[in-house]
């Protein structure tokens, strides 16, 4: 029973960690294959398992497909139009932004009054952020994490969130765009290992 036991939990290991390994961001999708909805409802299902200190249950999800897409695009780009000296190109980029993906999921962390559980809100909401892109590679989605106006400035934010039918005290931590990979990603960054082992 044991040697069982290890030979799945090294098959399970070797899994999870090629998923860890293959996940990149890639925007290179088919547009016209929408993501089944239960794929998003079982992915969605791997986020909220995230440490969560206090079980707050932070997590807010929003799922964006079809005309909602453009809407949201339409209203951020206003929003950004009535900053002074914005460039025309920056705000036809938000317009279409959200088109990028058949389905986009608006995530967000719900605000807290006190100032510790709001902050480590945000952090488990970001972890649930991670499960769904690595679940989304082990299911053979293109995926990526996308932030902009709608994420970090305060007016159009506010304005987003109104949109999305959030709270104002909610903060939006991410937008994750999903489709079926018609190109594969990028290459592995190569990142120069900065680790210590202290010891005794």
């Amino acid at each position: 029973m044991l040697e069982q036991a290890t030979t799945a939990g090294s098959t399970n290991w070797q899994i999870v960690a090629e998923a860890i390994r293959n996940r990149r961001s890639n925007l290179n999708v088919d547009l016209e294959r929408p993501v089944p909805r239960e794929v998003i409802e079982d992915l969605i299902e791997l986020a909220v398992t995230a440490p969560n200190h206090y079980r707050t249950n932070p997590w807010r999800f929003v799922v964006l497909s079809g005309k909602a897409r453009e809407r949201l695009g339409h209203l951020v780009a206003g929003e950004v139009g009535k900053q002074p000296d914005v460039k025309d190109s920056f705000v036809e980029r938000n317009r279409v932004q959200f088109l990028r993906a058949p389905s986009v999921i608006a995530i967000a962390s719900a605000g807290d009054p006190d100032p510790i559980k709001d902050f480590e809100n945000k952090h488990a909401v970001a972890a649930g952020l991670q499960n769904i892109l690595i679940g989304a590679t082990a299911a053979g989605l293109a995926s990526a994490w996308k932030s902009g106006a709608a994420m970090v400035d305060p007016s159009v934010s506010a304005a987003a969130k109104d949109e999305l039918g959030l709270d104002p005290a909610d903060e939006i931590v991410g937008f994750v765009y999903l489709g079926y990979p018609v190109a594969p990603p990028g290459p592995k960054p190569k990142v120069e290992a900065r680790v210590r082992f202290l010891g005794e």
